[in-house]
C-alpha cells in the first residue's frame, strides 16, 4: 500500500558537503611555502638560476591557491543549491497546506433522527438533559426509528425518510427558491433518490435535479467538493444529502438505526468545513491522523470537542487523546452504515454553530479505515 495522499508532502534534508577546515588549509600554506623556500635554497640554487626557482615556486604556490579556491567556490555553490532547495521545499509545502486548509462553508443543513425532527431541536442535541430514544423490540431484534415514517421494509421507510427530508427541507428555507446545483451527491439507494428528487420538485417545480446524482463517496467525495467550489463562482452551489434505514440484525452491537441528512454546500457564509483526514490503518496511527486534523484547521494540539460514534473495531482510539465519551451519537441514532459520517459532520457544524467554537468529527468512512475532521465558526461574521 502507499501512502497516503492526506499526508504532507516530506523532503529529505539536502546533502550538504562538509565546510573546508580553514585551520588546515593554512597551515598546509604555511608548510609548503617553507618546504619551498628551503628547497630553494638548500637544494636547488646550485643547480638553477634564482630566476627559474621563484617561477617554480611561484607556480607551486599558485597550483595551492587554485586547489583552495576551488573547494571554497565548490562549498559555496553547495550552500547556494541548499538554499534554493530549502526555498523549494518550503513553498512546496505551503502550497500544499495552503491548498489542504481549504474550506467550504455549510450554508444549510438538515438532520432528521429519532431525537432531532426539527430545526429547533438541533442544539438540544448536546445538552446534558437531553432524553435517549428508547428503542422498538421487534421479532428480529432492537431498532431506533424516527416516528414519522411508517413504512414496513427498509426500501418503503427509506422512500419515507427521502421525502421527509424533502419536506424538512422546504420548511427551512420558507419561500426561497431552489437553484439550479452545481452538483448533487447522494448516500443511499436510488430509489429513494427518486423519492427525494419527486417530493422536492414538487415543492419547487423549477428546480431540476439530476436523474442519477453523484455517489457519496465519504471524505474522498467532501475533498472534491472542496476542489471544484474553489473554482466556481460565489454564488455555486452543491447538494449533498442521503437516507439510511438500517435493517434489524439480532446479533448486531448497536439497534438498527435510520436517519436522513442534507447539506448545502457553498463558497460564503456559514460554519466551515475542512477536507479532514483519514486513516489507514496499515500505515499509519490514528494519533498521527487527529495532529494533521489539527493542523488543518490551525488549532491547538489540545484537541476540540468530538462529535462521534463509537469504534469497537479500533482499540487504539483512545490514544488520539480526544473525549470521544462526551458526545457519542450510538443511542440517540443506532447503527447508521455509511451515512455515519454525514450525521456526526452535521452534528459538529451545529455544534460549532452554537458555541462559535470548532468541533471535531470521527466516523467511518466508506473507502478509508476511518475519517476525522474540524468544523469551525463562521469566519466571515468576525
Amino acid at each position: 500500500m502507499g501512502v497516503p495522499v492526506s499526508q504532507a508532502p516530506k523532503f529529505a534534508k539536502y546533502p550538504l558537503s562538509q565546510a573546508p577546515v580553514y585551520s588546515r588549509w593554512w597551515t598546509s600554506f604555511a608548510v609548503l611555502s617553507a618546504a619551498v623556500l628551503i628547497s630553494g635554497k638548500l637544494v636547488f640554487s646550485d643547480f638553477y638560476e634564482l630566476r627559474i626557482i621563484v617561477i617554480v615556486a611561484l607556480g607551486v604556490l599558485c597550483l595551492w591557491l587554485l586547489a583552495f579556491l576551488v573547494r571554497v567556490l565548490c562549498f559555496r555553490l553547495d550552500q547556494h543549491n541548499a538554499y534554493c532547495y530549502g526555498v523549494n521545499t518550503q513553498q512546496l509545502e505551503q502550497a500544499w497546506w495552503s491548498r489542504h486548509r481549504q474550506t467550504v462553508a455549510l450554508v444549510e443543513s438538515v438532520l432528521l433522527g429519532a431525537v432531532c425532527r426539527s430545526a429547533e431541536q438541533k442544539h438540544a442535541l448536546f445538552s446534558p438533559d437531553l432524553t435517549k430514544p428508547t428503542p422498538e423490540q421487534t421479532d428480529d431484534g432492537w431498532a431506533i426509528r424516527v416516528p414519522q415514517v411508517f413504512g414496513k421494509d427498509v426500501a418503503e421507510r427509506e422512500a419515507q425518510l427521502a421525502a421527509l427530508l424533502a419536506l424538512q427541507w422546504q420548511q427551512q428555507r420558507s419561500d426561497l427558491p431552489v437553484e439550479q446545483p452545481l452538483r448533487c451527491y447522494w448516500q443511499g439507494t436510488p430509489a429513494a433518490w427518486n423519492s427525494f428528487a419527486e417530493q422536492v420538485k414538487k415543492l419547487w417545480p423549477t428546480a431540476q435535479f439530476p436523474e442519477r446524482p453523484d455517489v457519496w463517496q465519504g471524505i474522498d467525495s467532501l475533498d472534491a467538493i472542496v476542489d471544484q467550489l474553489h473554482e466556481e463562482p460565489a454564488e455555486a452551489w452543491i447538494l449533498c444529502a442521503g437516507c439510511q434505514s438500517s435493517p434489524i440484525q439480532r446479533e448486531s452491537r448497536l439497534p438498527a438505526g435510520e436517519a436522513a441528512v442534507l447539506w448545502v454546500l457553498g463558497k460564503q457564509e456559514g460554519v466551515r468545513i475542512a477536507r479532514g483526514e483519514w486513516l489507514n490503518a496499515d500505515v499509519e496511527s490514528l494519533a498521527a491522523v487527529a495532529e494533521r486534523a489539527l493542523r488543518q484547521s490551525e488549532l491547538e494540539a489540545s484537541g476540540p470537542p468530538c462529535v462521534s460514534f463509537s469504534q469497537p473495531d479500533l482499540p487504539d482510539v483512545s490514544a488520539i487523546g480526544w473525549n470521544l465519551r462526551q458526545h457519542l451519537q450510538d443511542a440517540n441514532f443506532g447503527a447508521l452504515g455509511n451515512l455515519e459520517s454525514m450525521v456526526v459532520l452535521t452534528l459538529a457544524a451545529w455544534y460549532a454553530e452554537g458555541n462559535s467554537k470548532a468541533c471535531a468529527w470521527l466516523a467511518n468512512d466508506p473507502q478509508h479505515t476511518l475519517a476525522i475532521g474540524v468544523v469551525k465558526p463562521d469566519d466571515s461574521t468576525n
